[in-house]
């Protein structure tokens, strides 16, 4: 249910919940609707409070800290806490909070969050926030507590924050990871009290710190039972004993309501009873009118006493009734297909209903109801209502534990949530941007929060670049931070510089750069030298020369080894810009070597006179080698060189560096001979890059002119998309809309980023109505699952499939299948998909189709399934290509390691480890301890490039008794270990530790390192299936449980421990915790072997995906 605040436009008024006027002359005006819930609540008088006010009075003005109202029910807390909230003493302005159980939406942090949040941006002045989420909302809330503070102390007035029923908290209990509202009340700031109230003896939940000052019992003040309090409960109970023995409709009403939750309109309850609505609304609002509340449309019980009342007194087999009454009706209009106008109720509020009564089943149900979920996104413009269902649904589900069809169920959840997010399979991170830029923020919003990290992020910047254009600075800079909290959880090694990139970037865009900073230290060296670039061009177009050099002084080795002269010369052209030339020469002239040739460069490309005398200047202090490697500085000398009128020389200096020459002529306007430049580099990926550069000068120069069919020549897709974009927007602008459709029109069918770039466009020119139908379109034909994607999934479960018993429905799965694309990922998943179902020839294609980077990996795994060490390196290349074996000493003492042997396969040194095994279990030592010690030394000569081997020959050495040995070898592998790339390096290490016994140093080592965040994550789920392949199932659930953080990463460890444990049991709540986690394929392993009952679901998915690749 949506929290409205009414928008006031008399400009720099706002009015919040103590109904006085602040003054701000650049907040946008609002006036919180909230108030009026509050005057609905307080009493038409307060009689007999006197004291009770004054000491909240003296409070607010004088007191720091807490004070804690308790009393029991119908004593008149809210009463007297909404008669203050509404007339506060002189100079305090109070922010407060009704928790109220009445509602679903009124009782938990969630709620807490929008009606306080927006009071406080309201006193800080700051306009209207943006939507929150779980990831901002504490940050936020800390934020605003103190900045809405100071606004206040600022006019000579104190802000008091004030929290009725705090003990109606019903937040805490909807899972693990969510938090109570009293954990994010503040504390430790003294000019912020606190006035809080609930019941007598409340227990405070448990994420309530220690220290906090709820805790301290010297802060509770009693409230004595009013008289008038007392009269109002007997009236209204009365009234409900009315209802209750009166029977007819007064009676169904009550039943009805109380068993909803609330929530119903006249209309919903005239169709519960077959009664007309006037009849309806005249019952509920005749007699002393104590028992019923109106809020909006909707009725609900008047207090919160009165529905504890109210369901002590109709039973739970009445309760039980009731709600079955609801149940019927929701099956009614699920019967007819959820049509336009269904019940808003059965969209919002059943559901809650439904987990408050505790009933986990029905809450599956309604959460697999994929048309119901489909009225929801019409009604939302999103999934994120649908998908918090399937959450829920799991979450109680698993807390109930083992039951029958445990699994199944999970696995019905886990499809529906993957369906849901596969109709955003294609969706391009503009197209929510586009919609916010038509003024649908909201539904603009509730996309982008459907779709995956790797478009949601830049999404989510581009909303928010969009709200800081507009004006909500404040709301731009709560979906920047989302967009960080959920850029620092991407763990892939290639998506998350990308992703920190993209909110660096919009950190900028919005004019914050702290937070690009923020960005910069998390990126490192090599992958935040551009970002910090951009960030020294920020600090100086803001004059902020000396806070641009200090920046690159405290970035450490990036600044001072990557990027301190390119630094120092975009300050040394920044200083000379700004008529501050003679500054910006003794900076250039105080660096050495290329740095001070490229800062006086930068300074005569931008000078009017002397130009000619600081190139040659420059060029002289280049020293004579040792520079020409450096990419970025080479290619900003070129550019500058050409800015500054000395493109002979440009071009004489590196004759194949063409890429910057064009950009410099570009730059200075000289687009013909850029064009016949560009034609003459070799490398098809700086050409696609020049030419774009090229189109794009031309289109911001309104040359649209042949835009269009320059296009054509562009192959690579990252400069074909910059291109596309520039070019629709051009022609766009100079009115040949027609013209940009057609070539539009030419694009790819199946690309949706031309698409959206119109639509854009069409917008940005005042051409709504088309741009609102073609968005439309887009987005439709977006929510088409990716090919790619469909492969990979069908060939994860045909392998599952095939290891689990069914082989042969399997093989008829992959027969034609091949990768869409060569990402590692996908073309790994197909070729153990072929292996796995026998279809060697086809595996044995696509391997030779891979990429060079991925032939090692991919050949190994296709010699083990071949039982042929010889198969070991790329198809098509001999053993002896790799290096043949090399003769042993056999007299090598067995307490040394044995010299390195280069040239061995994994798979051949693997048969050695195992033939040493088979050979001392016959009782051959000798034999053993010679095969062994070939192994060891095969296992040293591969570890500068893989410890693939390392388990299987330490487990070996264990097995023969070669303890120092096995020491001495781990030793070594630990030091090679950590100059290799990539995190299954790391897990064969981490495994070979757990083969020698070493379990909690393997726990220690992935806890202790400090790799990328790829590498680092999925070392440490890694070693959960190790240890419990080991039988430390303890050890690995408790290492899991220290991973709660990582999210969907952990689904496959789930399985893997799921797959190891013992108890029958347990292993099925893992393999449901697995399914609830991460993507239902991950858990394939384990429901496949432990729940029988699944299999129809599973076939049933592989058969729509194979023919999904059919079409």
């Amino acid at each position: 249910m949506e929290r409205g605040i009414d928008v006031d436009n008399e400009a720099g008024v706002v009015v919040i919940g103590d109904g006085n006027s602040v003054v701000s002359g650049t907040a946008p005006a609002v006036r919180s609707a909230y108030r009026e819930q509050v005057r609905r609540i307080a009493p038409p008088e307060l009689v007999g409070r006197e004291e009770e006010l004054a000491e909240l009075a003296e409070f607010c003005r004088t007191g720091t800290g807490y004070r804690w109202w308790r009393a029991d029910a119908w004593a008149g807390k809210t009463a007297l806490m909404a008669w203050f909230a509404l007339a506060p003493p002189e100079g305090v302005r109070i922010v407060p909070f009704f928790v109220t159980a009445r509602l679903g939406a009124q009782n938990d942090v969630a709620a807490y969050a929008d009606v306080v949040l927006e009071q406080l941006a309201e006193l800080a002045g700051e306009g209207l926030p943006a939507l929150l989420t779980a990831a901002t909302r504490e940050a936020h809330l800390l934020r605003l507590y103190a900045s809405a503070a100071e606004a206040c102390a600022a006019r000579g007035e104190r802000l008091v924050l004030l929290v009725d029923g705090l003990d109606e908290d019903r937040g805490v209990t909807t899972g693990p990871d969510t938090h109570s509202i009293a954990a994010l009340l503040p504390y430790g700031a003294p000019d912020l009290p606190v006035v809080v109230s609930g019941r007598l003896h409340p227990p405070l939940p448990a994420d309530v710190p220690g220290d906090h000052p709820l805790r301290d019992p010297s802060i509770v003040r009693l409230l004595a039972s009013s008289p008038k309090a007392r009269a109002i409960r007997a009236e209204a109970e009365r009234e409900l004993k009315h209802f209750l023995t009166g029977g007819g409709l007064p009676y169904e009403l009550l039943g009805l309501l109380t068993a909803a939750g609330g929530g119903l309109t006249a209309d919903d309850l005239a169709e519960l009873t077959d009664e007309v609505p006037y009849r309806v609304r005249d019952v509920l609002r005749t007699g002393p009118g104590r028992t019923f509340a109106l809020r909006g449309d909707a009725y609900l019980l008047a207090h919160e006493e009165l529905v504890v009342q109210a369901r002590e007194m109709l039973g739970g087999r009445e309760l039980g009734r009731w709600r079955g009454a609801l149940r019927d009706w929701a099956e009614h209009w699920r019967e007819r297909g959820w049509p336009q106008g269904s019940p808003a109720y059965l969209l919002h509020g059943w559901f809650p209903m439904l987990r408050a009564a505790g009933d986990p089943d029905a809450m599956a149900a309604c959460a697999l109801d994929a048309v119901r979920h489909d009225r929801l996104l019409a009604a939302t413009g999103g999934d994120g209502a649908a998908l918090g269902e399937i959450t829920a649904a799991g979450e109680a589900l698993l807390e109930r534990g083992d039951r029958p069809g445990l699994v199944v169920t999970l696995l019905e959840l886990a499809l529906r949530r993957a369906a849901l997010r596969d109709r955003n399979g294609r969706m391009p991170a503009e197209l929510p941007v586009a919609w916010a830029e038509l003024g649908e923020a909201d539904r603009g919003l509730a996309l982008a929060r459907g779709l995956e990290p790797v478009r949601r992020i830049p999404a989510l910047c581009g909303i928010a670049r969009f709200l800081h254009a507009e004006g909500d600075a404040e709301g731009a800079r709560v979906l920047l931070a989302e967009a960080e909290t959920s850029a620092r959880a991407v763990h892939d090694v290639v998506e998350r510089p990308s992703a920190l990139g993209a909110v660096g970037d919009a950190w900028l865009a919005v004019g914050e750069a702290d937070g690009a900073e923020g960005i910069v230290r998390e990126l490192g060296e090599v992958l935040g030298s551009r970002l910090l670039l951009d960030l020294v061009a920020f600090r100086c177009r803001a004059g902020e020369f000396r806070s641009a050099l200090d920046t690159l002084d405290a970035q450490g080795p990036l600044g001072k080894t990557r990027t301190e002269d390119e630094g120092r010369a975009i300050v040394c052209a920044a200083l000379a810009g700004a008529g501050r030339e003679a500054e910006a020469l003794d900076l250039a002239r105080s660096a050495h070597g290329a740095g001070h040739a490229l800062a006086l460069v930068r300074i005569a490309a931008g000078v009017r006179e002397g130009a000619d005398a600081l190139v040659a200047e420059g060029l002289d202090a280049l020293p004579a080698e040792g520079w020409a490697h450096r990419s970025g500085l080479v290619a900003g000398l070129i550019e500058a060189l050409v800015v500054a009128g000395a493109g002979e020389r440009a071009e004489a200096l590196l004759p194949g560096r063409k890429l910057p020459l064009v950009r410099g002529l570009v730059r200075t306007g000289a687009f013909d001979r850029a064009e016949a430049l560009i034609d003459r580099i070799d490398s098809f990926t700086d050409r696609d890059d020049a030419r774009t550069t090229l189109i794009e000068a031309r289109a911001r120069a309104g040359a649209v002119e042949g835009l269009g069919s320059s296009l054509a020549e562009l192959t690579v897709p990252s400069s074909r998309s910059r291109a596309v974009r520039a070019v629709i927007g051009a022609l766009v602008r100079a009115g040949r809309v027609e013209e940009t459709e057609a070539l539009v029109a030419q694009e790819a069918p199946e690309s949706v980023h031309s698409r959206t770039c119109l639509a854009r466009a069409l917008a940005a020119a005042g051409h709504r109505e088309r741009s609102v139908a073609l968005l439309g379109r887009v987005e439709e034909a977006s929510r088409a699952p990716r090919r790619e994607e469909v492969v990979r999934v069908l060939a994860v479960v045909a392998e599952a499939l095939a290891l689990t018993g069914h082989r042969e429905r399997a093989r008829a799965l992959t027969g034609g299948l091949r990768a869409a694309t060569d990402e590692e990922p996908e073309v790994l998943a197909v070729v153990r998909a072929l292996l796995a179902t026998g279809r060697l020839e086809e595996a044995r294609l696509q391997v030779r189709g891979a990429p060079a980077r991925q032939l090692d990996h991919l050949s190994d795994l296709l010699a083990r399934a071949l039982g042929d060490p010889e198969a070991s390196g790329p198809p098509g290349r001999s053993a002896a290509e790799w290096g043949e074996d090399r003769p042993i000493d056999e007299g090598v003492t067995y307490h040394r390691l044995p010299a390195p042997e280069g040239g061995v396969g994994v798979v051949e040194t693997e048969r050695r480890a195992a033939s040493a095994l088979a050979l001392h279990a016959e009782g051959r030592s000798e034999e053993a301890a010679r095969e062994l010690t070939r192994a060891v030394a095969a296992v040293r000569g591969a570890l500068r490039y893989t410890a693939a081997s390392l388990p299987a020959i330490v487990r070996a050495q264990k097995a023969l008794g070669r303890t120092e040995e096995t020491a001495e070898l781990l030793r070594e592998a630990t030091l090679h270990v950590k100059h290799l790339d990539g995190s299954r390096e790391r897990s064969f290490l981490v495994e070979a530790l757990v083969a020698d016994g070493q379990h909690e140093e393997a726990v220690a080592l992935v806890w202790k390192q400090r790799y990328v965040a790829e590498d680092l994550v999925v070392g440490q789920l890694d070693l959960v299936g190790i240890l419990a392949r080991a039988g430390r199932h303890e050890l690995a659930e408790d290492l899991l449980a220290r991973l709660s953080r990582r999210g969907v990463a952990r689904a496959r460890a789930y399985a893997d421990l799921a797959l190891a444990h013992p108890d029958p049991a347990r292993t099925r709540e893992l393999t449901a915790l697995a399914l609830h986690i991460g993507p239902w394929y991950e858990a394939l392993p384990a429901v496949l072997r432990y729940e029988p009952g699944a299999l129809p679901l599973v076939l049933a998915e592989a058969e729509r995906l194979h023919r999904a690749l059919e079409v």
